[in-house]
């Protein structure tokens, strides 16, 4: 079988998206693909060039049966080029690895319904969680789904050592969308990593700057790492919020792969996860961290950071991208 794991990347940026999609690729070169890249991110000339001519090209010389692509790439005419392209070979298939539905964080249908003629073209489609599985059901889709379940996360730092439970937490990302942060009011230490920091946040919060994603891990040695989103602390809401009923983010694998347990609103999508698999803690509130923190013992502590640095092995070794690369047909 001549596998492909095809991407498109901004050679331009090093953010936790483009980690996400590189990770992927080496975990799957590890599975026995080859991995093809494309640059859209070109003039108008170089991207005609790219469709017409070098895609066309290397596809006819690739010859793959399996196409993983990994969506989405940020040009239409490009993607459907390519499959186009691959379709010419009449057994190959084509499956979509969703990163990001832009139909989930917009209010117009004209979004949804060109979003799902895309997926149309797809013979089966690997999604984060069963959430964002049923709700493309609902619009509609009626391709073969994967459940991923979690992104791996190839983490260049040592799996965080077992540490004394002081009820710390963690949080990472562009802060500049999380405005939940300007009404955070805890007792216990909160300590927020990344760019776009507010000029005002509450005393509650120490500010520590902004990393690498492969220099992050080695900065959070909190006990927990947070998922929450949106403006506001009693519950997830607006486009951000939202999202999270249906998305995997990427922080959470970062702070999984760290051996970091999770705090996450009881709502999100990856809720599931992380109590199935005993990593952590759901709740309604940021109003309800202070005594949620303060209930859990030393012992309960650390059989949660136990079970987190299992998972944490599993998502280093790409257990979970190659368990659904497995599972297409």
């Amino acid at each position: 079988m001549n596998n492909i794991i095809l991407t498109s990347l901004d050679p331009g940026k090093n953010t936790g998206g483009v980690k996400a999609k590189i990770d992927i690729i080496n975990f799957l070169k590890e599975h026995g693909y080859t991995s093809y890249e494309v640059n859209p991110y070109v003039s108008k000339l170089k991207k005609a060039i790219l469709a017409n001519i070098t895609i066309p090209k290397d596809i006819n010389r690739l010859s793959p049966d399996k196409v993983i692509i990994q969506y989405p790439i940020p040009s239409e005419h490009i993607t459907r080029k390519i499959i186009e392209c691959i379709r010419k070979k009449k057994d190959s298939k084509i499956v979509f690895l969703i990163h990001d539905i832009q139909g989930l964080q917009s209010t117009e249908s004209e979004t949804i319904v060109k979003e799902l003629k895309i997926f149309d073209l797809a013979d089966e489609i690997i999604v984060h969680n069963k959430h964002m599985g049923k709700w493309l059901q609902e619009k509609g889709c009626q391709k073969p789904l994967v459940d991923l379940e979690v992104f791996d996360y190839a983490n260049p730092q040592p799996i965080n050592k077992a540490v004394e439970y002081n009820r710390s937490i963690c949080f990472a990302g562009n802060l500049f969308k999380s405005e939940f942060l300007k009404d955070l009011d805890l007792k216990h230490g909160f300590y927020a990593f990344g760019p776009n920091m507010f000029s005002e946040y509450p005393s509650c919060i120490e500010y520590c700057g902004q990393y690498s994603p492969e220099e992050l891990p080695a900065h959070l040695n909190q006990n927990f790492g947070l998922i929450w989103d949106g403006p506001s602390i009693k519950t997830c809401k607006g486009t951000y919020g939202n999202y999270l009923r249906y998305n995997n983010p990427h922080k959470t694998s970062l702070y999984i792969s760290s051996g970091i347990p999770i705090i996450i609103w009881k709502k999100a999508a990856l809720a599931d996860f992380v109590l199935d698999n005993k990593i952590g803690i759901a709740i309604d509130s940021l109003n309800e961290l202070d005594s949620v923190l303060d209930s859990i013992s030393e012992e309960q502590y650390q059989q949660i950071k136990s079970n987190t640095r299992e998972i944490a092995q599993k998502l280093r070794e790409g257990y979970y991208t190659k368990k659904a690369a497995d599972s297409v047909n």
